[in-house]
Protein backbone atom coordinates (compact mmCIF):
# COMPACT_ATOMS: atom_id res chain seq x y z
CA UNK A 1 0.00 0.00 0.00
CA UNK A 2 1.28 3.52 -0.77
CA UNK A 3 1.06 6.76 1.17
CA UNK A 4 -2.63 7.42 0.55
CA UNK A 5 -3.85 3.88 1.06
CA UNK A 6 -7.01 3.45 3.07
CA UNK A 7 -5.89 0.18 4.58
CA UNK A 8 -7.23 -0.55 8.02
CA UNK A 9 -5.39 -3.79 8.50
CA UNK A 10 -4.19 -6.80 6.63
CA UNK A 11 -7.34 -8.80 7.25
CA UNK A 12 -10.37 -9.08 5.03
CA UNK A 13 -12.14 -5.79 4.41
CA UNK A 14 -15.67 -5.13 5.69
CA UNK A 15 -18.41 -4.31 3.20
CA UNK A 16 -17.84 -1.09 1.27
CA UNK A 17 -20.52 0.90 3.08
CA UNK A 18 -18.90 0.07 6.42
CA UNK A 19 -15.60 1.59 5.30
CA UNK A 20 -15.18 5.23 6.27
CA UNK A 21 -13.06 6.16 3.27
CA UNK A 22 -15.33 4.69 0.62
CA UNK A 23 -18.45 5.86 2.45
CA UNK A 24 -17.20 9.43 2.63
CA UNK A 25 -16.27 9.52 -1.04
CA UNK A 26 -19.54 7.91 -2.09
CA UNK A 27 -21.77 10.26 -0.09
CA UNK A 28 -19.84 13.28 -1.39
CA UNK A 29 -20.18 12.00 -4.95
CA UNK A 30 -23.93 11.52 -4.50
CA UNK A 31 -24.35 15.08 -3.23
CA UNK A 32 -22.36 16.69 -6.03
CA UNK A 33 -24.03 14.52 -8.71
CA UNK A 34 -27.53 15.58 -7.64
CA UNK A 35 -26.45 19.21 -7.52
CA UNK A 36 -24.70 19.01 -10.88
CA UNK A 37 -27.75 17.51 -12.60
CA UNK A 38 -30.03 20.21 -11.16
CA UNK A 39 -27.50 22.93 -12.01
CA UNK A 40 -27.03 21.75 -15.60
CA UNK A 41 -30.77 21.65 -16.17
CA UNK A 42 -31.06 25.17 -14.71
CA UNK A 43 -28.31 26.49 -16.99
CA UNK A 44 -29.80 24.97 -20.15
CA UNK A 45 -33.29 26.14 -19.16
CA UNK A 46 -32.00 29.65 -18.53
CA UNK A 47 -30.13 29.90 -21.80
CA UNK A 48 -32.92 28.50 -23.99
CA UNK A 49 -35.76 30.46 -22.37
CA UNK A 50 -33.84 33.74 -22.64
CA UNK A 51 -32.25 33.34 -26.08
CA UNK A 52 -34.61 30.79 -27.71
CA UNK A 53 -31.56 29.51 -29.56
CA UNK A 54 -30.53 25.86 -29.85
CA UNK A 55 -27.12 27.10 -31.02
CA UNK A 56 -26.58 28.89 -27.71
CA UNK A 57 -27.47 25.70 -25.83
CA UNK A 58 -24.91 23.89 -27.99
CA UNK A 59 -22.31 26.51 -27.12
CA UNK A 60 -22.90 25.80 -23.44
CA UNK A 61 -22.15 22.11 -24.06
CA UNK A 62 -18.97 22.94 -25.96
CA UNK A 63 -17.85 25.37 -23.23
CA UNK A 64 -18.01 22.52 -20.72
CA UNK A 65 -16.06 20.07 -22.90
CA UNK A 66 -13.25 22.32 -24.14
CA UNK A 67 -11.48 22.79 -20.77
CA UNK A 68 -11.54 19.06 -20.16
CA UNK A 69 -9.72 18.56 -23.45
CA UNK A 70 -7.26 21.42 -22.92
CA UNK A 71 -6.39 20.83 -19.28
CA UNK A 72 -7.10 17.09 -18.93
CA UNK A 73 -3.57 15.89 -19.69
CA UNK A 74 -2.01 18.35 -17.25
CA UNK A 75 -4.46 17.57 -14.42
CA UNK A 76 -3.66 13.87 -14.73
CA UNK A 77 -0.01 14.71 -14.12
CA UNK A 78 -1.02 16.76 -11.07
CA UNK A 79 -2.92 13.74 -9.75
CA UNK A 80 0.26 11.67 -10.01
CA UNK A 81 2.38 14.36 -8.32
CA UNK A 82 0.31 15.57 -5.39
CA UNK A 83 -2.19 14.29 -2.85
CA UNK A 84 -5.26 13.22 -4.77
CA UNK A 85 -7.49 14.05 -1.82
CA UNK A 86 -6.17 17.60 -1.67
CA UNK A 87 -6.74 18.03 -5.39
CA UNK A 88 -10.33 16.79 -5.05
CA UNK A 89 -10.95 19.28 -2.24
CA UNK A 90 -9.48 22.10 -4.33
CA UNK A 91 -11.60 21.08 -7.33
CA UNK A 92 -14.81 21.00 -5.28
CA UNK A 93 -14.03 24.33 -3.62
CA UNK A 94 -13.30 25.87 -7.03
CA UNK A 95 -16.57 24.55 -8.49
CA UNK A 96 -18.53 25.72 -5.45
CA UNK A 97 -17.06 29.22 -5.70
CA UNK A 98 -17.79 29.31 -9.43
CA UNK A 99 -21.45 28.36 -9.04
CA UNK A 100 -22.09 30.69 -6.10
CA UNK A 101 -20.42 33.59 -7.90
CA UNK A 102 -22.40 32.77 -11.05
CA UNK A 103 -25.66 32.72 -9.08
CA UNK A 104 -24.84 36.05 -7.42
CA UNK A 105 -23.96 37.66 -10.76
CA UNK A 106 -27.21 36.42 -12.29
CA UNK A 107 -29.27 37.70 -9.36
CA UNK A 108 -27.61 41.12 -9.30
CA UNK A 109 -26.87 41.91 -12.95
CA UNK A 110 -29.20 39.62 -14.88
CA UNK A 111 -28.53 37.27 -17.77
CA UNK A 112 -25.39 37.38 -19.91
CA UNK A 113 -24.48 34.56 -22.27
CA UNK A 114 -20.80 35.44 -21.90
CA UNK A 115 -21.01 35.00 -18.13
CA UNK A 116 -22.79 31.66 -18.59
CA UNK A 117 -20.09 30.39 -20.95
CA UNK A 118 -17.31 31.54 -18.61
CA UNK A 119 -18.98 29.83 -15.64
CA UNK A 120 -19.47 26.57 -17.55
CA UNK A 121 -15.86 26.72 -18.78
CA UNK A 122 -14.62 27.12 -15.19
CA UNK A 123 -16.81 24.22 -14.07
CA UNK A 124 -15.21 22.11 -16.79
CA UNK A 125 -11.78 23.05 -15.44
CA UNK A 126 -12.78 21.89 -11.98
CA UNK A 127 -14.18 18.65 -13.39
CA UNK A 128 -10.97 18.02 -15.34
CA UNK A 129 -9.05 18.12 -12.05
CA UNK A 130 -11.57 16.13 -10.00
CA UNK A 131 -12.14 13.11 -12.25
CA UNK A 132 -8.56 11.81 -12.71
CA UNK A 133 -7.91 12.46 -9.02
CA UNK A 134 -10.83 10.38 -7.72
CA UNK A 135 -10.52 7.65 -10.35
CA UNK A 136 -6.81 7.17 -9.60
CA UNK A 137 -7.40 7.35 -5.83
CA UNK A 138 -10.12 4.70 -5.71
CA UNK A 139 -7.69 1.74 -6.06
CA UNK A 140 -5.99 3.06 -2.92
CA UNK A 141 -9.29 3.44 -1.06
CA UNK A 142 -10.61 -0.12 -1.36
CA UNK A 143 -9.22 -3.63 -1.53
CA UNK A 144 -8.42 -4.93 -4.99
CA UNK A 145 -11.15 -7.56 -4.90
CA UNK A 146 -13.72 -4.85 -4.06
CA UNK A 147 -12.65 -2.44 -6.79
CA UNK A 148 -15.23 -3.59 -9.34
CA UNK A 149 -18.04 -3.28 -6.83
CA UNK A 150 -16.79 0.17 -5.79
CA UNK A 151 -16.70 1.41 -9.39
CA UNK A 152 -20.14 -0.03 -10.01
CA UNK A 153 -21.60 1.68 -6.96
CA UNK A 154 -20.08 5.02 -7.96
CA UNK A 155 -21.39 4.76 -11.51
CA UNK A 156 -24.84 3.55 -10.49
CA UNK A 157 -25.14 6.30 -7.90
CA UNK A 158 -24.22 8.93 -10.48
CA UNK A 159 -26.82 7.61 -12.91
CA UNK A 160 -29.55 7.48 -10.28
CA UNK A 161 -28.74 10.92 -8.91
CA UNK A 162 -28.61 12.37 -12.41
CA UNK A 163 -32.09 10.99 -13.10
CA UNK A 164 -33.35 12.39 -9.79
CA UNK A 165 -31.44 15.66 -10.11
CA UNK A 166 -33.06 16.76 -13.35
CA UNK A 167 -36.67 16.80 -12.07
CA UNK A 168 -35.37 18.24 -8.80
CA UNK A 169 -33.83 21.06 -10.80
CA UNK A 170 -37.17 21.72 -12.48
CA UNK A 171 -38.94 21.83 -9.12
CA UNK A 172 -36.32 24.17 -7.65
CA UNK A 173 -36.54 26.51 -10.65
CA UNK A 174 -40.29 26.73 -10.15
CA UNK A 175 -40.02 27.24 -6.37
CA UNK A 176 -36.94 29.42 -5.83
CA UNK A 177 -35.74 30.47 -9.31
CA UNK A 178 -32.68 29.75 -11.43
CA UNK A 179 -30.17 31.77 -9.39
CA UNK A 180 -31.04 30.00 -6.14
CA UNK A 181 -30.90 26.62 -7.89
CA UNK A 182 -27.38 27.41 -9.10
CA UNK A 183 -26.39 28.48 -5.58
CA UNK A 184 -27.69 25.16 -4.22
CA UNK A 185 -25.57 23.39 -6.83
CA UNK A 186 -22.60 25.28 -5.39
CA UNK A 187 -23.62 24.11 -1.90
CA UNK A 188 -23.61 20.49 -3.11
CA UNK A 189 -19.93 20.87 -4.03
CA UNK A 190 -19.25 22.19 -0.53
CA UNK A 191 -20.87 19.04 0.91
CA UNK A 192 -18.66 16.92 -1.35
CA UNK A 193 -15.54 18.84 -0.26
CA UNK A 194 -16.42 18.39 3.42
CA UNK A 195 -16.84 14.64 2.97
CA UNK A 196 -13.41 14.45 1.30
CA UNK A 197 -11.94 16.47 4.19
CA UNK A 198 -13.42 13.83 6.50
CA UNK A 199 -11.65 11.14 4.46
CA UNK A 200 -8.38 13.10 4.50
CA UNK A 201 -8.53 13.53 8.29
CA UNK A 202 -9.07 9.80 8.75
CA UNK A 203 -5.86 9.20 6.75
CA UNK A 204 -3.86 12.04 8.30
CA UNK A 205 -1.44 9.64 10.00
CA UNK A 206 0.00 8.89 6.56
CA UNK A 207 0.82 12.53 5.77
CA UNK A 208 4.53 12.21 6.57
CA UNK A 209 5.22 9.32 4.17
CA UNK A 210 3.21 11.15 1.50
CA UNK A 211 5.22 14.34 1.95
CA UNK A 212 8.45 12.35 1.63
CA UNK A 213 7.21 10.77 -1.60
CA UNK A 214 6.20 14.15 -3.03
CA UNK A 215 9.64 15.55 -2.28
CA UNK A 216 11.18 12.95 -4.62
CA UNK A 217 8.94 13.66 -7.60
CA UNK A 218 10.60 14.50 -10.95
CA UNK A 219 9.97 17.78 -12.83
CA UNK A 220 6.42 18.32 -14.09
CA UNK A 221 7.17 18.17 -17.82
CA UNK A 222 9.28 15.05 -17.35
CA UNK A 223 6.34 13.37 -15.65
CA UNK A 224 3.99 14.55 -18.39
CA UNK A 225 6.22 13.04 -21.08
CA UNK A 226 6.49 9.89 -19.01
CA UNK A 227 2.71 9.49 -19.15
CA UNK A 228 2.71 9.59 -22.96
CA UNK A 229 5.68 7.24 -23.07
CA UNK A 230 3.85 4.72 -20.89
CA UNK A 231 0.72 4.79 -23.06
CA UNK A 232 2.80 4.48 -26.24
CA UNK A 233 4.63 1.47 -24.79
CA UNK A 234 1.43 -0.33 -23.83
CA UNK A 235 0.08 -1.14 -27.28
CA UNK A 236 -3.13 -2.79 -26.11
CA UNK A 237 -4.01 0.16 -23.87
CA UNK A 238 -3.08 2.54 -26.67
CA UNK A 239 -5.57 0.86 -28.98
CA UNK A 240 -8.31 1.13 -26.34
CA UNK A 241 -7.49 4.81 -25.83
CA UNK A 242 -7.53 5.58 -29.54
CA UNK A 243 -10.74 3.62 -30.02
CA UNK A 244 -12.50 5.78 -27.43
CA UNK A 245 -12.10 8.77 -29.75
CA UNK A 246 -13.87 7.01 -32.62
CA UNK A 247 -16.50 5.32 -30.47
CA UNK A 248 -17.44 8.57 -28.70
CA UNK A 249 -17.71 10.30 -32.07
CA UNK A 250 -20.35 7.79 -33.16
CA UNK A 251 -22.11 7.75 -29.78
CA UNK A 252 -22.43 11.54 -30.02
CA UNK A 253 -24.25 11.11 -33.32
CA UNK A 254 -26.87 9.10 -31.44
CA UNK A 255 -27.41 10.43 -27.93
CA UNK A 256 -27.22 14.12 -28.85
CA UNK A 257 -30.21 13.79 -31.16
CA UNK A 258 -32.39 11.43 -29.15
CA UNK A 259 -34.66 14.42 -28.45
CA UNK A 260 -35.36 14.70 -32.19
CA UNK A 261 -36.18 10.98 -32.34
CA UNK A 262 -38.80 11.47 -29.60
CA UNK A 263 -40.44 14.48 -31.23
CA UNK A 264 -40.17 13.64 -34.96
CA UNK A 265 -40.29 9.82 -35.06
CA UNK A 266 -42.33 8.97 -31.98
CA UNK A 267 -44.37 12.22 -31.96
CA UNK A 268 -44.17 12.26 -28.18
CA UNK A 269 -43.65 14.86 -25.45
CA UNK A 270 -40.84 15.79 -23.08
CA UNK A 271 -42.30 13.25 -20.65
CA UNK A 272 -41.41 10.38 -22.99
CA UNK A 273 -37.99 11.92 -23.55
CA UNK A 274 -37.50 11.80 -19.79
CA UNK A 275 -38.68 8.18 -19.70
CA UNK A 276 -36.14 7.19 -22.35
CA UNK A 277 -33.42 9.05 -20.48
CA UNK A 278 -34.36 7.21 -17.29
CA UNK A 279 -34.30 3.87 -19.14
CA UNK A 280 -30.80 4.61 -20.40
CA UNK A 281 -29.57 5.71 -16.99
CA UNK A 282 -31.09 2.70 -15.26
CA UNK A 283 -29.51 0.32 -17.77
CA UNK A 284 -26.08 1.90 -17.45
CA UNK A 285 -26.27 1.76 -13.67
CA UNK A 286 -27.39 -1.87 -13.60
CA UNK A 287 -24.66 -2.93 -16.01
CA UNK A 288 -22.09 -1.17 -13.84
CA UNK A 289 -23.26 -2.94 -10.69
CA UNK A 290 -22.86 -6.35 -12.33
CA UNK A 291 -19.10 -5.85 -12.65
CA UNK A 292 -18.62 -6.26 -8.90
CA UNK A 293 -20.26 -9.69 -9.04
CA UNK A 294 -18.90 -11.06 -12.32
CA UNK A 295 -15.36 -9.58 -12.24
CA UNK A 296 -14.95 -9.09 -16.01
CA UNK A 297 -11.96 -6.80 -15.32
CA UNK A 298 -9.79 -9.91 -15.20
CA UNK A 299 -9.88 -9.72 -19.02
CA UNK A 300 -10.86 -6.10 -19.38
CA UNK A 301 -9.72 -5.77 -22.99
CA UNK A 302 -12.33 -8.28 -24.12
CA UNK A 303 -15.06 -7.21 -21.70
CA UNK A 304 -14.73 -3.57 -22.64
CA UNK A 305 -14.91 -4.19 -26.38
CA UNK A 306 -17.62 -6.84 -26.74
CA UNK A 307 -20.31 -5.13 -24.62
CA UNK A 308 -19.92 -1.82 -26.42
CA UNK A 309 -20.32 -3.68 -29.71
CA UNK A 310 -23.65 -5.00 -28.42
CA UNK A 311 -24.58 -1.42 -27.48
CA UNK A 312 -24.08 -0.41 -31.10
CA UNK A 313 -26.34 -3.22 -32.32
CA UNK A 314 -29.03 -2.27 -29.77
CA UNK A 315 -29.04 1.28 -31.15
CA UNK A 316 -30.24 -0.12 -34.47
CA UNK A 317 -33.40 -1.30 -32.73
CA UNK A 318 -34.65 2.29 -32.44
CA UNK A 319 -34.45 2.65 -36.22
CA UNK A 320 -36.06 -0.63 -37.29
CA UNK A 321 -38.56 -1.02 -34.44
CA UNK A 322 -39.75 2.52 -33.61
CA UNK A 323 -42.04 2.88 -30.64
CA UNK A 324 -41.93 4.20 -27.10
CA UNK A 325 -41.81 0.81 -25.38
CA UNK A 326 -39.37 -0.75 -27.84
CA UNK A 327 -37.12 2.34 -27.75
CA UNK A 328 -37.02 2.21 -23.94
CA UNK A 329 -36.22 -1.52 -24.06
CA UNK A 330 -33.42 -1.17 -26.60
CA UNK A 331 -31.95 1.80 -24.70
CA UNK A 332 -32.05 -0.12 -21.43
CA UNK A 333 -30.35 -3.18 -22.94
CA UNK A 334 -27.80 -1.15 -24.91
CA UNK A 335 -26.78 1.07 -22.01
CA UNK A 336 -26.64 -1.93 -19.64
CA UNK A 337 -23.98 -3.49 -21.87
CA UNK A 338 -22.26 -0.12 -22.17
CA UNK A 339 -22.21 0.39 -18.40
CA UNK A 340 -20.85 -3.12 -17.95
CA UNK A 341 -18.06 -2.54 -20.48
CA UNK A 342 -17.22 0.91 -19.17
CA UNK A 343 -16.94 -0.19 -15.54
CA UNK A 344 -14.98 -3.32 -16.49
CA UNK A 345 -12.54 -1.06 -18.34
CA UNK A 346 -12.01 1.36 -15.46
CA UNK A 347 -11.69 -1.45 -12.91
CA UNK A 348 -9.20 -3.30 -15.08
CA UNK A 349 -7.15 -0.19 -15.78
CA UNK A 350 -7.05 0.77 -12.11
CA UNK A 351 -5.48 -2.60 -11.32
CA UNK A 352 -3.34 -2.94 -14.44
CA UNK A 353 -1.72 0.49 -14.74
CA UNK A 354 0.99 1.29 -12.14
CA UNK A 355 -0.35 3.72 -9.56
CA UNK A 356 2.41 6.24 -10.13
CA UNK A 357 1.19 6.78 -13.73
CA UNK A 358 -2.52 6.01 -13.34
CA UNK A 359 -3.68 9.65 -13.17
CA UNK A 360 -1.89 10.47 -16.41
CA UNK A 361 -3.27 7.45 -18.24
CA UNK A 362 -6.84 8.17 -17.14
CA UNK A 363 -6.59 11.81 -18.17
CA UNK A 364 -5.12 10.94 -21.57
CA UNK A 365 -7.95 8.46 -22.14
CA UNK A 366 -10.56 11.03 -21.07
CA UNK A 367 -9.13 13.74 -23.31
CA UNK A 368 -9.42 11.40 -26.29
CA UNK A 369 -13.01 10.60 -25.36
CA UNK A 370 -14.19 14.18 -24.90
CA UNK A 371 -12.31 15.57 -27.89
CA UNK A 372 -14.54 13.55 -30.24
CA UNK A 373 -17.87 14.69 -28.82
CA UNK A 374 -18.09 18.20 -30.36
CA UNK A 375 -17.10 16.80 -33.75
CA UNK A 376 -19.77 14.10 -33.48
CA UNK A 377 -22.43 16.60 -32.46
CA UNK A 378 -21.61 18.84 -35.42
CA UNK A 379 -21.44 15.94 -37.87
CA UNK A 380 -24.77 14.59 -36.62
CA UNK A 381 -26.50 17.88 -37.29
CA UNK A 382 -25.13 17.99 -40.83
CA UNK A 383 -26.10 14.36 -41.54
CA UNK A 384 -29.64 14.87 -40.24
CA UNK A 385 -30.04 18.02 -42.33
CA UNK A 386 -28.83 16.23 -45.48
CA UNK A 387 -30.07 12.66 -45.13
CA UNK A 388 -32.46 12.49 -42.17
CA UNK A 389 -32.39 11.12 -38.62
CA UNK A 390 -32.46 7.43 -39.59
CA UNK A 391 -29.27 7.79 -41.59
CA UNK A 392 -27.59 9.46 -38.63
CA UNK A 393 -28.72 6.73 -36.20
CA UNK A 394 -27.69 3.90 -38.53
CA UNK A 395 -24.24 5.41 -39.00
CA UNK A 396 -23.93 5.89 -35.23
CA UNK A 397 -24.93 2.28 -34.49
CA UNK A 398 -22.76 0.68 -37.17
CA UNK A 399 -19.77 2.89 -36.34
CA UNK A 400 -19.98 2.08 -32.63
CA UNK A 401 -20.28 -1.66 -33.28
CA UNK A 402 -17.43 -1.72 -35.81
CA UNK A 403 -15.07 0.20 -33.53
CA UNK A 404 -15.89 -1.97 -30.51
CA UNK A 405 -15.93 -5.40 -32.15
CA UNK A 406 -12.93 -4.43 -34.26
CA UNK A 407 -10.80 -4.17 -31.13
CA UNK A 408 -11.24 -7.92 -30.61
CA UNK A 409 -9.18 -8.54 -33.74
CA UNK A 410 -6.03 -7.38 -31.93
CA UNK A 411 -4.26 -9.93 -29.77
CA UNK A 412 -2.71 -7.26 -27.54
CA UNK A 413 -6.21 -6.03 -26.68
CA UNK A 414 -7.53 -9.54 -26.04
CA UNK A 415 -4.53 -10.30 -23.82
CA UNK A 416 -5.12 -7.33 -21.49
CA UNK A 417 -5.96 -8.88 -18.16
CA UNK A 418 -5.51 -8.50 -14.41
Amino acid sequence: MDSESAAEGAGKRPSLFRQRVFGGLWVGSMASSVGSAAGLLAINWLVYTVTNSALDVGLVGVAGVVPRVIFGIFTGTLADRYSKLRLMIVADAFRAATMIAFAATLAIYGFSLYVVLIAVFLLGMGQSLFRPSINSFLPQAVAKEQLGAANGLFTAAQEVTSIAGSPLGGILIALVGVAATLALNGASYIVSALMIVFVAVSLSSQAAPRAAAEAKRPPFMEQLRGGFAYVNGERGLLKLTLSSFGANFFLSLFFTYLVIYVTVVLHQSAFVFGILGAAGGAGFGLGSLLVGRLHPERRFGVWFSAPWGVTGLAMLGLVFFPGTVTAAAFLFVGTAFGGFGNTAFFTGVQSYVPREVLGRYLSIDEVGSFAASPAGQLAGGLIIAAYGLNADFILAAVGTAVFAFGLLLFSDVRSLRV
